[in-house]
């Protein structure tokens, strides 16, 4: 599963002081964690620093002075998105278009003059649909929308948005069910922010542990997580052994091996 690092989001009040104080130190040390944890990306979102634009030209040169792994370029505006991509020095991802009208008009242009991978949320003008259902269709439009511009849909990561259980029960099914689908109808890879299913729930990090292990029983490709906690990276670890995605127990010996397994 490819692992992308999330710490180094401006909502996090420590990541948002060293963005605002321009702090390297931290930010790179960050940049290095995550890596040694196994992310092959690094996301980078500046949205709630002091100017957006700037903060994303100055995060990225940082992080790639310290981590040679590509980033994933997080964010909504469509010139913040422009300026990490093009300070990029690899192939990025950019975090995210949807069938909002908006931000898919201003982001498609960038998708093809980057040739990025991109995350594809399963949400339009109305917002995040309630049902696996209405989820499914804008998957489709998305998938539609994306061939029709001539885009790699071997880069494309469907994210079907799983909403907090504390909100209601049943909203990882529902997600659950999307993974299966999409995969199944379009064959495209899938994505999912581990840490959403857990919001207001308390002991957080175990749900976010075995609700990956049960999404990647259901086929998800990717996962924009937090690769610091050993715990959770050898949930993946343990789990692509089990459903037979790591040949010989290579990955899991590896990571016994480099000291990178918890109990």
């Amino acid at each position: 599963m490819l692992i992308i690092g999330e710490k180094l989001n401006s909502a996090i009040p420590s990541v948002r002081e060293a963005i605002k104080s321009k702090n390297v130190e931290f930010v790179q040390d960050l940049a290095r964690r995550q890596v040694d944890g196994g992310a092959a990306y690094i996301d980078v979102n500046t949205a709630q620093g002091n100017d957006e634009l700037k903060d994303m030209e100055w995060i990225v040169d940082v992080v790639q002075s310290a981590v040679d792994v590509p980033l994933c370029i997080d964010t909504t505006t469509v010139a913040v998105a422009e300026m990490g991509l093009k300070t990029c020095n690899k192939k990025a991802m950019l975090n995210s278009i949807s069938m909002e009208k908006k931000r898919l008009a201003g982001m498609l242009p960038l998708i093809k003059k980057h040739g990025c991978s991109v995350i594809a949320l399963t949400m339009d003008d109305n917002g995040i649909p309630q049902t696996a259902d209405e989820r499914m269709k804008i998957a489709g439009e998305l998938v539609e929308t994306l061939r029709n511009n001539e885009i790699d849909l071997n880069e494309v990561y469907i994210d079907p948005l799983v909403l907090p259980v504390a909100v209601n029960g049943s909203n990882a099914m529902t997600f659950f069910n999307c993974l299966r689908e999409i995969k199944e109808k379009y064959n495209v890879k899938t994505v999912s922010g581990l840490s959403n299913a857990s919001h207001s729930m308390p002991n957080r990090k175990i749900i976010n542990r075995y609700f990956l292990a049960i999404c990647l029983a259901n086929g998800m490709d990717a996962a924009i997580m937090d690769p610091v906690d050993k715990k959770l990276t050898t949930a993946v670890a343990a789990t692509e052994l089990l459903l037979d995605r790591d040949a010989f127990g290579r990955k899991y010996l590896m990571a016994y091996r480099k000291g990178l397994l918890a109990d």
